[in-house]
């Protein structure tokens, strides 16, 4: 009788605590159609939309307590478009967040975490910070290599960009590494 009257409990604690846990899946996959509103009204040139579905997506994704991985690359989205809108001090905390979750993640992904450490440096730069962003461009440098061409390209760009803004100045020696990293990256 006591064997019975435990396994009842028990089944009851189960079955309650499955219907106190929400079902999360409904929220990834509309964190999924966001994204993929938000990506084609980029294309489309239309980064006002773009923002609303990469703002939902973001939303939708930590709504369900999405993984790191997910949501990190939410949080880069959505820092990318506010960058293209001239929203840099919002592109740069969702960037700083991004990387803070993608540091975060397990498995590591060194190719993501270099590219967030790359536009966070531009967002920066945008904002004329540019001995704070230089700190993360440095940061990148060991892990440019692991990044895919667009991602090298587009680095390229930034280190340049920094390189002279850091000639003549107390970083020149800095300024010179970043053009000559550049230039391996083509």
């Amino acid at each position: 009788m006591k064997t019975s009257t435990v396994s009842l409990l028990c089944a009851a604690s189960l079955l309650a605590a499955c219907a106190s846990t929400p079902d999360t899946a409904p929220a990834v996959a509309a964190s999924g159609v966001q994204n993929e509103a938000c990506n084609a009204a980029e294309l489309k040139g239309q980064l006002a939309e773009a923002e609303l579905a990469c703002k939902q997506a973001l939303d939708s994704a930590v709504k369900a307590g999405a993984k790191d991985e997910l949501l990190s690359q939410r949080q880069y989205n959505l820092g990318r478009i506010k960058r293209l809108l001239g929203k840099h001090v919002e592109a740069e905390t969702l960037y700083k967040q991004a990387l803070a979750t993608e540091e975060a993640a397990l498995p590591r992904s060194d190719a993501r975490i270099g590219r967030r450490l790359v536009e966070l440096a531009s967002a920066l730069s945008a904002q004329g910070k540019w001995q704070e962003g230089s700190a993360y461009l440095e940061r990148s440098l060991p892990l440019l290599h692991k990044m895919s061409d667009t991602s090298r390209t587009y680095s390229a760009e930034v280190l340049r960009q920094y390189a002279r803004q850091l000639q003549g100045a107390e970083q020149a020696a800095l300024g010179k590494r970043f053009m000559e990293t550049a230039a391996t990256l083509k």
